[in-house]
């Protein structure tokens, strides 16, 4: 046994955990929940809710488990016992004398904490008389800010939100007002909760006190589907949660990573799911001799691709530039493909952006880049110009040439560097003998090509991305692309193939397989081995 580690019996079951650690966590790791309303992992300990009482061998009374340490071995604990089940009875029903039973309209309903533990560890009556609940007459919907509604009858004030502004994002706009039963959260006078992290008092709150405006009445969440996935708003990789309904993004949420975002995520990230309201693009086209763009097949598609290229790199030139959002797969597709034109005009995309900060036990995570795979595209081999004027150049020196042609893998209006599209870019652009976009949105870019593919979006594919630690982390599809349309792993193995007959890997795993056979920062590791904090890759210069 490590020095730092003791063991501990929570209703006979022995784990070791690190010494220090509160029965709350501890219970988790033997598979027992003690139920907690004030106490979260990342917020300082209050104690204060009393719904976390155990009985502890050898103390005369029950102990809160959140401020309960366990500093030696052999501490026995018992949660499954009739005096400790009796105090959280008693507890749920102090807590529900004044909340007001209106699940049916409450917009937390589905995943509540009172609601929850009021089943599994309330009773069916109240000794107190529902006449006397204490309310905050006109105090139903009090906007807090830009961000966050505050219900202030569903309160329970357990002051995680308080302890938010406090401890996490040291902006501290929120407090406790009045003294004893009329106590009440709000934000002080002449200040509203306007910080880039606000929204994330809506997660940690148990109850429905507080809600999302941009989330509010938009859906049950028992109608939602979740997957775990990556934020993409910039290169901070903050792991999510994806929820939807039928294919509708409905909102991200953050996913717990002590590696990376612990608990939080930022306000610009949960609305960057709106840019695939863009109009899309659903089938391959192609421009024919009178420059009207016409729907075509796929095979017609990628065989016009294939000539196309083939015809550049043995006349003229031809250039390769991936979006910043391209998944390592698909940069490393891009970077064979590449390969199999010997072409050197090929590259990345490196945007910087508006810095922004994720408070974190590890020091904190920063991103500043809009584009949030630019790393992965450099271990796949794209390396990304460090400037949009080198970017310019590199695409100037591809379309120097009456033969010359230009694949650009697109990523919507939030994905490729804006400087391409200003007029005198895409004049540069139009230079080229034959255009291809690959892309899922209609821009300014679709608008010139010669040939469009539509390929998935971030929410319809699966993938890894490297973010500003270099970590690699894996994301899942959370539904199917639209009839016609493919992912970018299948398009550019598809058109590969044209190039390769023999190339063999056909999913994204098999391509991870096939890259990390080359790259010595992923070798032994497979997609599927990949652990969901992500690996730690050796960090490059910048």
């Amino acid at each position: 046994m490590s020095k730092n580690m003791v063991s501990v019996t929570i209703d006979g079951r022995t784990v070791e955990v690190e010494a220090g650690s509160n029965l709350v966590d501890a219970s988790l790791k033997a598979g027992v929940q003690i139920p907690h309303y004030c106490y979260h992992p990342k917020l300082s300990v209050v104690g204060q809710c009393r719904m976390c009482l155990v009985k502890i061998e050898g103390m005369p009374n029950l102990q809160t488990g959140c401020t309960t340490q366990i500093m030696k071995d052999g501490m026995e604990v018992r949660i499954d016992d009739d005096e400790v089940r009796a105090a959280q009875e008693g507890m749920m029903e102090f807590l529900l004398i004044n909340h007001p039973l209106d699940c049916p309209i409450c917009d937390q309903a589905g995943e509540c904490g009172l609601q929850d533990y009021s089943f599994k560890h309330g009773q069916a009556f109240s000794r107190f008389s529902y006449e006397d609940k204490r309310t905050y007459p006109g105090k139903e919907r009090i906007p807090l800010g830009p961000n966050v509604v505050l219900n202030m009858n569903r309160c329970i004030q357990c002051t995680r939100c308080v302890r938010f502004t406090e401890e996490i994002s040291g902006t501290g706009e929120l407090g406790f007002f009045q003294r004893g039963s009329r106590a009440e959260i709000g934000v002080f006078p002449g200040n509203e909760l306007d910080n880039p992290l606000s929204t994330c008092v809506v997660d940690i709150c148990p109850v429905g006190a507080l809600t999302s405006t941009q989330f509010r009445f938009a859906e049950r969440v028992w109608y939602l589907d979740k997957k775990p996935s990556l934020c993409t708003g910039c290169d901070a990789g903050c792991n999510i949660t994806l929820e939807h309904r039928r294919g509708k993004i409905q909102r991200y949420k953050p996913r717990a990573n002590d590696e990376v975002n612990d608990h939080w995520m930022c306000d610009f990230g949960r609305t960057t799911f709106q840019a695939y309201d863009e109009p899309r693009l659903s089938t391959p086209k192609r421009r024919n001799g009178r420059g009207e763009i016409r729907t075509i097949t796929w095979d017609e598609a990628l065989t016009s691709i294939h000539h196309s290229l083939a015809h550049g790199a043995a006349m003229g030139t031809v250039g390769i530039l991936a979006r910043g959002a391209a998944t390592t797969e698909e940069a490393y597709l891009l970077k064979l493909l590449a390969d199999s034109l010997e072409t050197p005009h090929r590259g990345g995309l490196r945007e910087p952006g508006p810095e922004r900060l994720i408070p974190t036990s590890n020091g904190g995570l920063v991103g500043s880049e809009i584009t949030p795979n630019r790393r992965g595209a450099e271990l796949a081999g794209l390396e990304a110009p460090s400037s949009a004027e080198r970017t310019a150049k590199m695409l100037a020196g591809a379309v120097n040439g009456a033969h010359s042609a230009l694949l650009l893998f697109d990523g919507g209006r939030a994905g490729l560097d804006n400087a391409l599209r200003s007029p005198a870019a895409l004049e540069g652009l139009r230079k080229a003998e034959t255009i291809v976009v690959v892309g899922w949105a209609t821009t300014e870019l679709t608008e010139i090509a010669d040939i469009v593919l539509p390929i998935a979006t971030h929410a319809e594919t699966e993938g890894t991305l490297v973010n500003s630690q270099n970590r690699i982390q894996k994301f899942e599809r959370a539904f199917p692309p639209p009839a016609g349309v493919r992912t970018g792993v299948e398009a550019l193995v598809d058109l590969l193939r044209k190039f390769r007959p023999d190339f063999a890997p056909k999913t994204v795993a098999d391509v991870f397989g096939l890259m990390a056979t080359e790259l010595s920062a992923l070798e032994d590791v497979s997609l599927t081995e990949l652990p969901a904090s992500g690996i730690q890759l050796p960090v490059r210069p910048q």
